[in-house]
């Protein structure tokens, strides 16, 4: 799947993957079971494949820094007007970033890279403490999630965490994305380099009647805790 895809559907104004409200997941593991309010200035979110997800707003309105990076101008675009506020804007040769000044904006700083994620580097990604990532793997064929996965490993510093979220259904039933992504995957692909932890699992597609119209019968919705060894 090349970026043509994302910037084809962005253009194109589909973007059923986008939901409007906060990932509950976040708001818990963020919000509720998160650090104190005060301790969070020194925390750095990184949102891989972010769109214009609005996790991101919250994230910085709870006083997280957050980078995101995303392939598609107008999702970057979408979200600054959405958001409200100007920016800063620099480009090298392979992004473009644009900063949102937690002063003006209210919150802590956000920085979003419009470009490919593959062209990162660990300096892109300096000073991030973890990873919220709940559309970015499910969004991958099998033949690129292994070379992402890889990719993320060596972006990652010891000890960043990252909050995984993601689909399993029968495949044979419905066509990505979202892929579904067993839990023998997710182990065969960060094994080696983190620490898994499965928080939790649940069948969610009786509230989910997108998905049950195309004739799912089970979408086992997973979390999951990596720790960077």
């Amino acid at each position: 799947m090349e970026l043509d895809f994302w910037h084809n559907r962005w253009q194109k104004g589909e973007t059923g993957f986008h939901q409007t409200g906060l990932n509950p997941y976040l708001a818990y593991f963020y919000g509720e079971k998160g650090p104190e309010p005060d301790k969070r200035s020194s925390l750095k979110v990184f949102v891989p494949l972010c769109g214009k997800s609005m996790d991101m707003q919250w994230l910085s309105k709870s006083g997280y820094a957050v980078i995101g990076v995303e392939c598609s101008p107008i999702a970057i675009k979408d979200f600054v007007k959405e958001y409200g506020v100007s920016i800063d804007e620099a480009k090298n040769d392979r992004h473009v970033k644009y900063t949102i000044n937690g002063e003006i904006s209210d919150g802590a700083c956000i920085e979003l890279v419009q470009g490919d994620f593959f062209d990162l580097t660990e300096a892109d990604l300096e000073g991030v403490t973890d990873v919220f990532d709940r559309a970015s793997l499910i969004a991958l064929p099998e033949a690129i999630r292994k070379r992402y996965a890889e990719k993320m490993s060596g972006l990652l510093a010891t000890g960043v965490r990252s909050l995984l979220v993601t689909l399993t259904y029968s495949q044979h039933e419905m066509d990505g994305p979202p892929f579904s992504v067993t839990e023998d995957e997710v182990n065969t692909l960060y094994g080696d380099n983190f620490k898994i932890e499965k928080i939790l699992a649940k069948d969610i597609l009786s509230n989910e009647q997108k998905f049950q119209e195309l004739g799912l019968t089970s979408l086992i919705e997973t979390v999951y805790k990596l720790t960077r060894l």
